[in-house]
């Protein structure tokens, strides 16, 4: 599909091996309208439409500067975030930056001092049928929870249960867990972003999760049909998140909606661990635990395409988006080797390789392994 997609979208010149749009008006034109045919986009007035088109060019211009940047080794094009600013694209898709949490020593996996010459080659749960399809977030900073969810859905299969896909929904809707013993600026937010180790001590408290299908996603749907107005969850901290939604709809929100009588059966998380942050140690747990939350600066990976994120530029002590480490292996050319994570997002199969993404594994890159955590499930 990705394949399609690009060939309606795209229009290439080559200019030293690199594919780069045309940016004349013209063009940039032809290019938006394909594009809003392609993703279904109206726009409300003819003074949207605009300005709509202005960003539309402005990241023509982006996307082909980043290609160039990156030489070819990570590619860049037009995606669903299209007509979206990387300002816009900050506040109502990432997360508000955060520096990752310290835990006490005993909460870490530490690793067993194995040496990268010691793992295979690569590794990869989602070709063992360990790991859910791809989701969508929507256009809301609810990444945390499905880093949450999907992690506690690998760990779910690992007991040897069947794949399920578990609700997000109630994640977002009714954890206001803040972190209030290590007086920190840690909370979970609802649709305004969240930590998954604070997710983690909701569902211990909570008692379990329903199922996707009975607790289903509907806080990023922006506007379609299906969505919903949720009200913040009880505990919510105005000082840690800012100021709630002003309109809320109490029937559509976690009072109402949880029913704890359609938690999975057996599906309980009585605990949590943080894994060391150094990337040998991460790589090991992975092939031991699972597939494993992790959070990363996310800036750049907007208009992501393919290829090893190498970001000319991320933070690694200011995260901003949860996602889901699922492998590791190495991309090889005449000239180098590459070593890299797979990792799982939640902004649909459209976006990227087929909803994953690949990024630089060894040099803690965008600070992806500073803030590696997974559930604790009760065994059967």
């Amino acid at each position: 599909m990705n394949k399609m997609r690009s060939l309606c979208l795209i229009l290439f010149f080559f200019t030293v091996g690199l594919a780069k749009y045309p940016e004349d008006e013209k063009s940039v034109r032809w290019l938006m309208n394909r594009w809003q045919q392609e993703y279904n986009v109206v726009y409300k007035s003819a003074t949207q439409n605009i300005e709509k088109f202005k960003t539309f060019r402005e990241n023509v211009k982006y996307i082909n500067w980043l290609n160039k940047a990156h030489n070819g080794q990570t590619e860049f094009e037009l995606n669903k975030f299209a007509d979206l600013s990387p300002d816009e694209f900050k506040s109502k898709i990432l997360m508000p930056k955060r520096q990752p949490p310290t835990f006490e020593s005993s909460r870490y996996i530490r690793g067993s001092g194995l040496h990268e010459r010691d793992l295979p080659e690569s590794f990869d749960w989602s070709t063992q049928g360990r790991v859910t399809p791809v989701k969508d977030q929507g256009d809301v900073g609810t990444c945390w929870a499905f880093s949450t969810v999907e992690n506690i859905e690998g760990q779910w299969i690992q007991l040897g249960q069947p794949m399920t896909n578990l609700s997000v929904e109630q994640v977002v809707e009714c954890d206001g867990v803040a972190d209030i013993p290590h007086n920190n600026t840690h909370a979970d937010c609802g649709i305004f972003g969240g930590w998954p180790y604070l997710a983690y001590q909701y569902v211990m408290k909570a008692g379990g999760l329903q199922t996707w299908e009975d607790y289903w996603y509907c806080c990023g749907l922006g506007g379609k049909p299906g969505t919903c107005d949720i009200c913040p969850a009880a505990g919510y901290n105005w000082t840690r998140c800012g100021p709630p939604v002003p309109y809320c709809n109490m029937t559509q929100s976690c009072a109402v909606k949880i029913n704890p009588k359609k938690f999975v059966p057996g599906l309980k998380v009585v605990d949590w661990k943080a894994v060391d942050p150094n990337e040998t140690a991460i790589a090991e747990q992975l092939m031991n635990i699972g597939p494993l939350s992790v959070a990363l600066d996310a800036t750049l990976l907007q208009f992501y395409h393919k290829g090893v994120f190498d970001p000319i530029f991320c933070s690694k002590s200011n995260l901003d988006h949860a996602v889901l480490v699922v492998g590791f292996g190495k991309e090889k050319d005449l000239f180098s080797t590459k070593p890299f994570w797979k990792v799982k997002n939640s902004w649909g199969e459209t976006w990227g390789e087929n909803g994953y993404f690949r990024i630089l594994r060894g040099s803690g890159t965008c600070g992806i392994n500073t803030q590696v955590t997974t559930a604790v499930l009760q065994k059967p």
